[in-house]
């Protein structure tokens, strides 16, 4: 220690102890303050961290429903094509069905005339040859 020093009232040797306790506190609380900032800013970074990782999983996920969405479009316009052949099947076998239909109707008219015909005639107990052409029956007829 300097004379100076050794000099100095009891005063000022106070003053000077109580200014470096504040000066200690405040640094005290500038540490605590500063340990406080650090777990902030730690806690905003994992917050960002767990941001980041929330919007890429919501980026996979719109990815996903995009993928799932053109699967199900693509799937659609083939059911519309299975729809549409098997609507021209279904046309087509109700075109022949009517077709043999009218067919039956015209070969049965054409039988019920002749039975008319044979009846009004009286029957003939044998006949000769065959009147008009047999139909066959169809399958599953007896």
């Amino acid at each position: 220690m300097t004379n100076e020093r050794r000099r100095a009232s009891a005063a000022d040797l106070l003053n000077d102890w109580r200014a470096a306790e504040r000066n200690s506190v405040a640094a005290d609380v500038s540490a605590e303050d500063a340990a406080r900032a650090t777990e902030a800013a730690s806690a905003a970074k994992e917050a960002a961290v767990e941001s980041e990782a929330a919007a890429e999983a919501s980026l996979d996920a719109v990815a996903n429903a995009k993928d799932a969405a053109a699967q199900a479009k693509d799937a659609a316009g083939k059911a519309a094509e299975v729809a549409h052949v098997a609507t021209e099947i279904a046309a087509e076998k109700q075109a022949r069905a009517d077709e043999d239909r009218a067919t039956r109707e015209e070969a049965e008219a054409e039988a019920r005339e002749r039975f008319r015909a044979a009846q009004d005639l009286g029957f003939p107990k044998e006949p000769d040859e065959p009147q008009g052409p047999r139909l066959e029956p169809s399958p599953g007829e007896s």
